[in-house]
């Protein structure tokens, strides 16, 4: 059993008590230890006959104002400790949602690099540490830790594959924008994105059938397990493929007029840096953020300079404008240049998708 507090913004009005479903079932009766179920057994939720002390009518408005009420403060802890005064934590953002925290990576004399891990492992842990221990790695954050010199290499090349040929990069856009000839790979990306969309929503809707067919006993128990594990394998691929699609969306006609005028006044306003390397003040003010998936970063332009944008901020829908990679020798180059950095042994190439 569990307490449930029902309350306006400013008083307790009354407490009642819900049945708690289990999410836990006995390994051996006679030891009578428990364990967690992660699909062993079958869940199933029934309505109980107790006379209640609310109405389900009045449970559920409760829950819809404590779910509107909550919202902003879920965000909050979400992304607790965004604001900083170091770049990348204000900058970055997992897949999962969640911000990423700051720890040190290596000290060399007097000077000490940092990696950025995402807020959500800080508390389960990594996907590698829980499998050391033996622990599930369900549902558990597996976006790879994120060192200093990485964001900095990739932010070099970001910044001049979109500022060294201005002429270019504005013809580039405005061709993305209006869907031309250089949005083929956008329109081919959101055509993709769009089949695999309408196979999830079919496997979700078998799922959805599933449960009503064993609900109402018509099929086994042993049919209905096989059948289930099948329909959420598939889901759980299908998804995984619409993660690598990320922030991808169709540009309406205000948006890509709004985000073509914008990225116009960036270029003007922007120069060149005289020894050919963007400071961290630039990177500033030119990047709203980067999104860190598991395969690529995407690296959001911020085309209100003035403003300090941030992808919290509402900048209108992200739109997919070119990829990038940054290889091993532009990463072997920067720490040429750089060389109070410790040097890594494990140069790789990564993917950089930048949005505008």
């Amino acid at each position: 059993m569990c307490n449930f507090l029902i309350f306006d913004k400013k008083r307790y009005v009354c407490r009642t008590v819900f049945k708690k479903v289990s999410l836990q079932y006995v390994l051996d009766y006679l030891e009578q230890k428990r364990a967690k179920n992660n699909g062993e057994l079958d869940r199933v939720i029934m309505e109980g006959k107790h006379q209640p002390i609310v109405t389900k009518e009045e449970f559920e408005r409760v829950q819809g104002l404590l779910a509107e009420w909550n919202a902003e403060s879920r965000n909050y802890r979400k992304n607790k400790g965004v604001y900083s005064e170091d770049l990348w934590r204000r900058k970055l953002r997992c897949q999962c949602g969640h911000a990423f925290a700051k720890t040190k990576w290596h000290t060399k004399t007097d000077f000490v690099t940092y990696t950025y891990k995402c807020y959500d492992q800080t508390r389960t842990g990594t996907v590698a540490a829980r499998l050391k221990n033996g622990l599930s790695i369900e549902g558990v954050c597996r976006v790879s830790l994120v060192q200093d010199w990485k964001m900095y290499t990739m932010a070099q090349k970001v910044l001049h594959a979109v500022f060294d040929d201005p002429e270019g990069t504005l013809k580039n856009a405005a061709a993305v924008l209006g869907c031309g000839t250089a949005g083929v790979e956008q329109a081919e990306v959101l055509w993709d994105k769009s089949i695999i969309e309408e196979r999830l929503k079919k496997e979700q809707g078998r799922y959805e059938t599933l449960l009503d067919m064993r609900m109402n006993n018509e099929i086994p128990k042993e049919v209905f397990s096989r059948k289930q594990q099948e329909v959420e394998k598939k889901i759980a691929e299908l998804e995984q493929q619409m993660m690598q699609y990320g922030d991808v969306k169709p540009v309406t006609e205000a948006d890509g007029s709004g985000k073509l005028d914008g990225l116009q006044r960036l270029m003007e306003q922007s120069t060149m840096p005289e020894d050919g390397e963007f400071s961290e003040e630039e990177m500033d003010k030119y990047v709203s953020g980067v999104r860190v998936y598991e395969d690529r970063f995407e690296w959001l332009l911020n085309l209100n300079p003035d403003a300090r944008g941030g992808l919290d901020n509402d900048a209108g829908s992200p739109v997919y404008f070119k990829k990038i990679t940054v290889t091993p020798d532009d990463e072997r180059a920067w720490f040429k240049k750089h060389p109070q950095w410790s040097k890594s042994n494990r140069y790789a190439e990564l993917e950089t998708w930048i949005f505008i």
